[in-house]
């Protein structure tokens, strides 16, 4: 299938209130035109989906122009799910799967659970040319620890530093009331804490030492070693949209590990990974 075929009718996400303008943390300062440029996005995202059917060379490089002015509002300084998922969408449209992915998954991070990210996101990981099963030893520890996967990094802070807050309340508590049901609060709130606690402190780990990341350009070739002078890896190149974990990095080589487990290296500048600009 080409790309651009049959691509599904995304409605953007596209809201810019004042919260939205001042939520990134450590943002560079807001440019004057960025509400422009957002609003140019939403205008030719808006035509570029009117006249799809009838001038689809025309609407794929709308799309594209929209996503160039999204990205011109990330560069501002200002960082949010529902802003990533909308850059997810102008690139899906623009039949660009590695870009669509990495925003999808971006905009996953901070908005999990979202009904139409979740959709969106599955229909550019089927349109990928490259197709690589999750393996079944991954897919059962992301079921299993659901709650992980499904909450934001700074959900799970909050709410770690939330419980730890109701210890001591309950603590004090204790002091006056001597009631059973106060101690178990304790245990209850303190086991939310740990748990919030771990989880979150898993993923900047996670971030820092195995972070995850999205091919972005065509015919990637991975190899054995850390250069092109090594045997190829695979048969066939890897094509935009194929995910992975970075296990190492020589140079302007990355040591991926695939979906399935196995392992490639590939120049670093045919991939985009997928930590927050901030980190």
């Amino acid at each position: 299938m080409k790309y651009g075929e049959n691509t599904i009718r995304c409605v953007p996400y596209l809201v810019l209130s004042s919260a939205f303008i001042s939520a990134s943390v450590n943002a560079q300062p807001l440019r004057v035109d960025a509400r422009k440029d957002f609003d140019t996005a939403l205008a030719l995202f808006d035509q570029a989906q009117r006249v799809q059917d009838d001038l689809p060379d025309r609407a794929l490089q709308m799309f594209r122009s929209a996503a160039q002015r999204l990205e011109s509002v990330v560069a501002s300084g200002i960082y949010n799910g529902r802003l990533e998922y909308n850059l997810g969408n102008c690139y899906l449209q623009a039949g660009d799967l590695g870009r669509a992915i990495l925003h999808y998954r971006r905009a996953e991070r901070m908005i999990p659970g979202d009904e139409l990210l979740a959709a969106n996101l599955a229909e550019a990981r089927r349109r990928c040319l490259t197709h690589i099963p999750r393996a079944r030893s991954s897919a059962f520890l992301r079921s299993v620890f659901f709650w992980h996967h499904q909450t934001s990094y700074g959900g799970r802070i909050r709410t770690a530093l939330v419980a730890f807050a109701l210890i001591w309340v309950c603590l004090i508590l204790r002091v006056f009331l001597r009631h059973r049901g106060v101690a178990l609060s304790v245990v209850l709130f303190a086991a939310v804490a740990a748990s919030s606690g771990i989880s979150a402190a898993t993923t900047r780990w996670t971030d820092r030492n195995a972070p995850s990341g999205v091919i972005t350009a065509m015919d990637v070739i991975a190899y054995k070693g850390p250069g092109g002078g090594y045997q190829k890896q695979f048969e066939e190149p890897l094509q935009p949209g194929v995910e992975f974990v970075v296990r190492e990095q020589r140079g302007d080589y990355r040591k991926i590990e695939l979906p399935d487990g196995k392992f490639g290296w590939v120049e670093a500048g045919a991939v985009e990974l997928i930590l927050p600009p901030q980190l």
